[in-house]
């Protein structure tokens, strides 16, 4: 082979090697490949995320990938199945879920740096005086099922209805089947603008507030100090408020997203 053969072939082997290189995560020492992008799992169908993955956490997600060199595909998976596929190793990451899921699910590593801050509010066409779990143990209440923070504080009240979406969940109420339909503040209220719903609104004040965090499964947990920094970078250069803004200022919700 002749010189110019040789240096075309030493070119092509140094750029294999990076491409390897830059797929590849160091976890205990060894290298761990990424083949494509990691598969994020998501209850959601909701501006927070879509099938097209515009939503608002799709794209924060998605951009904190990107910041440490990797992609990240965002996949729908119902509200029951998610934790579990994830913690089984199924899918490489939870979208957005309160702290403490790792108590559970062992397989599950928090990524320390919140996504946003979730308000769960009661919605109701009628006016109730509420002030936390207990004032409205007596009333009909709707959850969608997988929603954990809410069915454990309402465990042992009479009359809860858990259903499989938000879709039938907002039915109910608007058919005056549940009294309160639990949710979180923002996507609430988009479901009542998409579905065009009349008189339904949020009681004060919240049941609860909650940081809400990415999770990876345990084989990734070298990617959750990176990720951390890539989303307070975000929050600091001004890309965070961006998207935020971008995806929820058609909606007048009053409510929390920042933390």
């Amino acid at each position: 082979m002749n010189r110019a053969g040789s240096f075309v072939v030493l070119n092509c082997a140094l750029a294999i090697l990076v491409a390897l290189f830059s797929l590849s995560v160091i976890k205990g020492g060894a290298a761990e490949v990424l083949e494509g992008p990691l598969t994020i799992s998501t209850s959601y169908k909701s501006l927070l995320s879509t099938p097209d993955q515009k939503g608002m956490l799709d794209l924060l997600v998605k951009e904190a990938f990107s910041r440490i060199g990797l992609e990240a595909e965002i996949v729908f998976n119902p509200t029951g199945r998610s934790l579990s596929d994830v913690n089984e190793g199924l899918a490489d990451g939870e979208l957005n879920r309160i702290e403490g899921m790792e108590k559970n699910f062992p397989n599950l590593v928090r990524v320390p740096e919140p996504n946003m801050v979730m308000d769960f509010v009661a919605f109701s066409k009628k006016e109730y005086i509420i002030n936390g779990w207990e004032s409205i143990s007596d009333l009909r209440i709707g959850i969608v099922k997988g929603w954990k923070i809410l069915e454990e504080n309402t465990a042992g009240f009479p009359d809860v209805t858990l259903v499989p979406t938000e879709t039938e969940l907002f039915n109910m109420l608007d058919k005056d089947r549940i009294d309160v339909a639990l949710y979180d503040r923002l996507t609430g209220y988009e479901q009542i603008h998409l579905r065009g719903f009349e008189g339904m609104f949020h009681l004060e004040p919240p049941l609860a507030s909650r940081e809400m965090y990415l999770y990876l499964n345990r084989e990734h947990e070298s990617l959750a100090g990176p990720l951390a920094q890539a989303l307070r970078s975000m929050k600091e250069d001004g890309t965070w408020d961006r998207i935020v803004t971008e995806t929820t200022a058609h909606l007048a919700f009053g409510g929390n997203v920042g933390d």
